[in-house]
């Protein structure tokens, strides 16, 4: 039975002409070199903690997420689909991207021949070549689907190519995938095109597919990170596959030649010469009849089951926990998305429903709340089942390290699971994945209680500091060049051991993520010794009795480079928050006295906020009597917020939230 396509495509999805830019175009917001990919970007493939490879609004695949922690911005020329269509008079075929094609590849597509669209987890191109008799709709997604953590978690991407004609005769269309090996970069081996020993290529065909399976350099295996990759398509009624593998990306125009003829690849190719690259190829053939559509399916999967970062720990990806540790599943992977890429759909369909369906929300808005969740996958995300053990570096401490869910910062900021940031951008982990968001809260009070003493060099003053000082709410849980979710604290342009912000963002998130957690009470009860150790260091910085505490004259909060004096809004309110859930915290934990305590300081520091720094429309940027101390800080009101989102009540009065607000916007 031929199979129909079931593309639908939101209305609310994102929407740009193929291949173009963006005028004026961006640049990074400071001098300082900063990575800058330029305006392309698109939907990844990958699941969470799985790797991912970006794909731009131009076709070509370029955003290089593999490794974990590393970033690699590079378009592979012969990474992608092309298209053949004949009519009996007529043949032609193009490279379904607008970046420059392989050298005797092309022509590619026109820049501005089409739209891309995108709704995170799903992508669309719907191309429209001039003068061809074919229509195209290409659908990519991968299953990140909240409620389903084996699902979020693959390796894979799985694409439907929906064809159709509007001519009144048959015509024969074929799709092609092609891909370069480039798994000995992915798993940290020599860099690219050029390596002794690039890897492998090879042909396989099983019940109902046909592909290329590529497997990493032998010295991959040797090392203990194992790994293949692998493009694959269905095979129907109908629909005839042809594959080539081994051959050299930079010498294969006879590979073009022979789709160019009838949309099939060539039996076998010259061998790539030493140091050359490889690479593999497959193409689905199809017949389409007068006013026909047929669909065309294709996956691309990888099972790299080792992360490793920078002082040599090693984890094992999420999804191993299903799939074995074994490396050599990336075909069986490949399989299993063509097979399940309607489920997958209807998963993705059914979770996005009552958020695209709320009339109260622009189109807008609902297309940003979904795909800003693609961090979630191309954020350098560590998603580990258990740490791989025994150790491959004596350097490493042997206790055994829980695995937590690392969302980096950003790739200009490689830190796992900033605090400071966090605080803001944890709200869709809380909502659709509780559980990763509750073992985040848990390892940061595992660190609050925890100390560093190895010295740390500050970038901007050149003055020496500890590492991570007792009582002190870590900035992050590591960074992929050192040893993260062991060892805290890798930031180091400030001295985050004073910041203001980061104990009273620990208590704020802590409780709220105890709604999450099946033990609310348990989860505070265990937390216990962090929360009175955080409170109580924020409270020794009031340094002159009025309950707020003080700043030093130092960039000592999220925004690294203003400095504050005395109290300030921002750390004010954050303070003043934390206070009032503190005292409900310190309920379950059963200690009165600290309740009562707290209570105290709240009813002084409440008072003191309101004589210190109201103006009679805002609150001060801070109460230090300098230059700046009158600003209009936006975030002024941040305690307030997250005392509304924990339902905690009016630290400030509502008249003058409105003033503020009405001052800053």
């Amino acid at each position: 039975m031929e199979r129909r396509s079931a593309i639908r495509i939101p209305r609310q999805a994102w929407a740009h002409p193929i291949g173009c830019g963006f005028e004026p175009v961006p640049r990074p917001r400071v001098i300082d070199p900063m990575i800058d990919d330029g305006p392309w970007a698109g939907i990844p493939i990958g699941g969470i903690g799985a790797g991912s490879i970006g794909r731009t609004q131009r076709g070509d695949f370029a955003r290089w997420h593999l490794r974990v922690g590393t970033h690699r911005f590079e378009p592979v020329a012969v990474d992608g689909f092309s298209l053949w269509v004949g009519d009996g008079e007529r043949r032609d075929a193009l490279v379904l991207r607008t970046t420059d094609p392989p050298p005797g590849w092309g022509p590619a597509l026109a820049v501005g021949a089409g739209t891309y669209r995108a709704l995170f987890p799903r992508a669309w191109f719907e191309y429209e070549p001039a003068g061809l008799p074919i229509r195209v709709v290409e659908e990519s997604l991968s299953p990140v689907v909240p409620g389903d953590d084996t699902l979020a978690a693959l390796p894979v991407g799985a694409y439907e190519l929906q064809l159709e004609t509007p001519t009144d005769r048959p015509i024969d269309a074929a799709i092609l995938l092609s891909w370069r090996n480039d798994l000995g970069r992915d798993l940290g081996l020599e860099a690219g095109p050029g390596a002794a020993d690039p890897g492998t290529a090879v042909a396989v065909k099983s019940e109902g597919a046909a592909g290329v399976l590529m497997r990493p350099p032998a010295a991959a295996a040797e090392r203990g990170t194992p790994g293949s990759l692998a493009i694959v398509a269905a095979s129907g009624p109908g629909i005839e596959l042809t594959t080539v593998a081994g051959f050299d990306p930079e010498d294969a125009a006879g590979i073009w030649r022979a789709f160019a003829a009838d949309g099939r690849l060539p039996d076998a190719v010259p061998a790539p010469g030493p140091g050359r690259a490889i690479a593999g190829a497959v193409a689905a053939r199809v017949r389409l009849e007068p006013g026909a559509t047929r669909s065309l399916r294709f996956a691309i999967a990888w099972d790299l089951p080792v992360a490793e970062f920078g002082a040599g720990r090693r984890w094992l990806r999420r999804y191993t926990r299903e799939h074995g540790t074994a490396g050599d599943g990336a075909w069986a992977l490949g399989l299993d998305a063509l097979a399940q890429l309607d489920r997958w759909r209807a998963a993705i369909e059914a979770w996005q429903a009552p958020i695209l369906d709320a009339p109260e929300r622009p189109d807008w808005y609902q297309a940003a709340l979904l795909n800003e969740l693609y961090f979630l996958v191309d954020g350098g995300t560590l998603w580990a089942d258990r740490e791989l053990r025994p150790h491959v570096s004596a350097d490493l401490d042997d206790e055994p390290v829980e695995p937590v869910l690392g969302l980096l910062e950003c790739f200009d900021y490689p830190f796992y699971d900033t605090l400071d940031v966090h605080f803001y951008a944890s709200f869709a982990l809380a909502r659709l994945w509780p559980e990763l968001e509750v073992g985040i809260s848990r390892a940061v009070a595992a660190a609050v209680t925890a100390a560093d003493p190895a010295p740390v060099t500050i970038e901007t003053t050149g003055a020496t500091a500890v590492r991570k000082v007792a009582g002190a709410a870590p900035h992050d849980l590591g960074g992929p060049s050192d040893d993260p979710l062991a060892r805290p604290n890798l930031y180091r342009f400030q001295d985050s051991n004073a910041w203001k912000d980061l104990n009273p963002k620990f208590v704020l998130q802590l409780a709220r993520d105890r709604f999450l957690d099946p033990d609310p009470d348990g989860l505070v009860r265990a937390a216990w010794p962090a929360v009175v150790a955080a409170m109580d260091r924020i409270a020794a910085f009031d340094r002159d009795g009025d309950g707020l505490p003080d700043h030093d004259g130092e960039p000592d909060q999220t925004y690294d480079t203003w400095p504050m004096t005395g109290p300030s809004a921002y750390c004010g309110g954050l303070w003043l928050a934390a206070l009032r859930a503190a005292i409900d915290l310190a309920s379950i934990a059963g200690d009165g006295p600290r309740a009562a305590a707290w209570s105290a300081t709240l009813e002084r520091a409440s008072h003191s906020f309101e004589a210190r720094l109201w103006n009679g429309r805002c609150y001060d940027y801070d109460g230090g009597g300098g230059p700046t101390s009158d600003s209009v800080m936006a975030d002024q009101l941040a305690g307030q917020w997250y005392a509304d989102v924990l339902g905690l009540g009016d630290l400030v009065a509502p008249d003058r939230v409105m003033s503020a607000l009405r001052h800053v916007f």
